[in-house]
This record gives structure tokens, C-alpha cells and sequence, in this order.
């Protein structure tokens, strides 16, 4: 929903993004950045705060090629002590666009001193996530936490 300033200030930056035919997911994808200092961290969760509450307030925003998607955040099962503090992350759990467009994403941000991970999960079509299906992702996003925290 958002262009992002902090962008230009990673340092390093490392997405793996995985998709395969027949799999209920449009694609699985992690990503790691270190930023060039721990207050260019701060300001990208900044962005991804305000972002994430402007797509909460107006139910969805404006994309790069400036068309407005619909976004419906639906209910997280309780979230494990594991990921870093609740400042620290963002945890979404979304219905994207409409009809033959609909798409729901798991994703958790998280960032600690000058690192950030990211968990993306979409999957496509009528069928959501499960809470069952949403607490093994939660557990996934648990261990990238532990290995942000190291």
C-alpha cells in the first residue's frame, strides 16, 4: 500500500521467494535487510506502522500503478512469545482484492537493532487460512525471531 524512504537506506538486502504449481500458495517468500544504522531501521518500522494503519483505517490503499485495492484483516490465533516485542513487529493476516482477484497474506515484520525479517505468505482464491494453518506460520516467524534476536 506504501512507498517506502527507508528503502534507500539498506545496506544489505536478501529475499528468497518460492512458488510452486498446484501448491495452495501463490508463494512463499522471507526476507532479510540490514540497514545502514539502527535509526534507519526504526524509521522503515515506522513506515510499515503508518502504512499498515492507513490500509486498517481506509480498508485498503492505493498500489504503485495507482489503483485502490480492498484489504479485510481478519483474526490472528494467539501470537507466541517468541517473536520480538510487539513495538518491535507488525502481524497481518489479510483478505486482498475482490472476486476472481482475492488473495489472503500471512505476513510478519520484524525488525530488532539494525535487522528486519520478513515472512510473506499468499494464498489464492475463496479458501483462507485456517487458524491451525495461520499457528504453524506463527511458529515459522518464531524461529526467523530467534535468529533475528542472535
Amino acid at each position: 500500500c506504501s512507498t517506502f524512504e527507508s528503502e534507500l537506506l539498506r545496506k544489505e538486502r536478501r529475499q528468497v521467494v518460492a512458488s510452486k504449481t498446484g501448491n495452495p500458495y501463490l508463494f512463499l517468500s522471507t526476507e532479510t535487510v540490514r540497514y545502514k544504522s539502527q535509526l534507519a531501521a526504526e524509521q522503515a518500522l515506522g513506515e510499515v506502522k503508518a502504512s499498515y494503519a492507513a490500509c486498517v483505517q481506509n480498508k485498503g490503499g492505493t498500489e504503485r500503478d495507482g489503483v485502490f485495492t480492498k484489504y479485510e484483516f481478519l483474526e490472528l490465533p494467539n501470537l507466541p512469545a517468541n517473536l520480538v516485542s510487539e513495538k518491535q513487529r507488525v502481524v497481518v493476516h489479510a483478505k486482498i482484492g475482490e472476486g476472481e482477484a482475492t488473495r489472503y497474506l500471512f505476513g510478519a515484520y520484524q525488525y530488532h537493532k539494525d535487522m528486519f525479517t520478513g515472512l510473506y505468505v499468499v494464498r489464492s482464491g475463496e479458501t483462507d487460512f485456517s487458524q491451525e494453518e495461520l499457528s504453524r506460520w506463527l511458529v515459522v516467524a518464531g524461529v526467523m525471531a530467534e535468529r533475528l534476536k542472535s
